[in-house]
């Protein structure tokens, strides 16, 4: 595995958990070193569940994003989520540092991929992990779907090369 990470570019900037211009997400950030992908997030108070605690929805939706960033960047193709299971292992507070992880576990075949996330707080510790099997796509299969705006799934697709 490299130890390189080099930065990947966000193109939906109003997404709620990777988008850089909403305001009321997670603003994740994304970079790989080829094997895996990683993302440094600090979750704002808005995004609170009770007390000083992460929401457990904003918990699951991490993992689903580094998931599928990761299924698309390391596969070169388009995602849509079929299924995840979360393991909520200790509690993540918020305005803490970070890093959630993810990775391949399997290729089933040319259309199914299972997936892993971790969520690791600033003592090292595994907060929350997770695994998820993603549909995969040729974008002209995705841009069939009608679900992306056209100019985002050519973006996406050269990003690849």
């Amino acid at each position: 595995m490299s130890n390189t990470w080099v930065p990947l570019d966000n193109i939906d900037m109003e997404c709620f958990a990777c988008g850089l211009e909403n305001n009321h997400g997670l603003k994740m950030r994304f970079e790989t070193n080829g094997e895996k992908l990683r993302s440094f997030v600090s979750v704002p108070e808005h995004l609170r569940g009770w007390s000083n605690l992460v929401h457990g929805g904003v918990i699951s939706t991490m993992i689903d994003e580094v998931m599928s960033w990761s299924a698309i960047h390391l596969h070169k193709r388009f995602i849509l989520t079929k299924s995840m299971t979360i393991n909520f292992k200790k509690p993540v507070k918020i305005k803490k540092e970070l890093i959630v992880y993810g990775f391949v576990v399997e290729k089933k075949n040319d259309r199914q991929v299972v997936m892993a996330a971790e969520i690791i707080d600033e003592k090292g510790d595994i907060c929350a992990c997770g695994t998820g099997e993603f549909v995969l796509f040729t974008a002209e299969q995705f841009s069939s779907l009608e679900l992306v705006k056209e100019e985002q799934i050519k973006e996406m697709a050269a990003s690849y090369s």
